[in-house]
């Protein structure tokens, strides 16, 4: 069987590494900054390499740290400190920006797959210029934005999620004529000027497709298959992950001080395993070939399966 793989950049405390896992990837790889995350991942991941900064990251070190020289699947959770709602906006002027980084690892590795993510609000100051590097790379490139209460946490907990899929997969990703969106205003793939692709940042409304909405195909369903309120995911993308009510077991004021501040910024920072984990499930069926049967395009000329 082919063997999934995956390199994590921005691992954080590695709540999309747990994600992948689950829809059957191997982690070969991650890269981590600050230290705390770092020593979260260092005691679920002993024997993964990682590297702490981007900036050292090279096609030919991740061969030298991994013994691999392909990889499946890149994903990143990239600062979003400066399209953060809360922060100062700064964009493509923050030090912090450090896309330009994980799309320079992106072309040196050209995994089949790409997944980004980011704040709720990227998607008024920093997905056009993200979208069209990803093209210019070589990828067809789907946004979604989605709040961990459409997989059942008690928390809303938005963010936008940026799929990339090499463009001898892009027929697998398409599910006819989208249903008009039930998820907010869509996202354009191509609105950049030229002034925006030099580095301006402008905030703006954005029109285009979004694979959201409610209804139902022959092929494929675009709503929930869970009953909750409809998400913009395929019915084959749905993780089924529901808490049915909040643990009980756990103190709504913490009795453990130590690194307290420091668990606080991660868990802020981090991705709900299950709110990815559609998204990578989806990726994996496509690429082991399990989503045969449910493709429209299964079996003609030219379609990567």
């Amino acid at each position: 069987m082919k063997k999934l793989t995956h390199f994590s950049l921005f691992t954080g405390i590695g709540g999309i590494d747990l994600a992948a896992e689950a829809a059957g990837f191997s982690t070969l790889c991650q890269c981590e900054w600050a230290e705390f995350p770092t020593a979260v991942l260092k005691k679920h991941w002993p024997d993964v390499p990682r590297f702490q900064d981007i900036t050292t990251v090279t096609k030919e070190a991740f061969i030298e740290k991994t013994g691999q020289d392909s990889v499946t699947l890149i994903s990143g959770g990239f600062p979003c400190q400066p399209f953060s709602a809360i922060g100062a906006k700064k964009g493509f002027t923050d030090p912090r920006y450090l896309w330009p980084q994980m799309c320079r690892v992106i072309k040196e590795l050209h995994p089949h797959f790409v997944l980004g993510e980011n704040v709720a609000n990227f998607i008024n100051m920093g997905l056009n210029k993200t979208i069209i590097d990803l093209e210019k790379a070589g990828y067809a490139v789907w946004t979604f934005v989605l709040p961990a209460c459409s997989v059942g946490a008690w928390h809303e907990r938005k963010r936008t999620f940026i799929l990339g899929a090499d463009v001898s997969y892009a027929p697998c990703f398409r599910h006819g004529n989208a249903p008009k969106s039930a998820a907010g205003s869509p996202i354009s793939c191509r609105l950049l000027s030229q002034k925006e692709e030099n580095g301006t940042l402008v905030s703006e409304s954005f029109r285009g497709n979004l694979l959201s909405g409610k209804g139902r195909s022959s092929q494929s369903s675009l709503q929930s298959g869970v009953g909750r309120v409809a998400d913009g995911i395929p019915e084959s993308m749905d993780g089924n992950f529901l808490w049915i009510t909040e643990p009980t077991d756990i103190p709504r004021l913490t009795e453990d001080k130590k690194d307290r501040v420091k668990r606080l910024k991660a868990l802020g920072n981090a991705v709900v395993p299950a709110q990815v984990y559609p998204i990578l499930k989806y990726i994996a069926d496509i690429e082991l070939g399990r989503c045969k049967k449910a493709c429209v395009f299964s079996g003609k000329e030219g379609d990567a399966l």
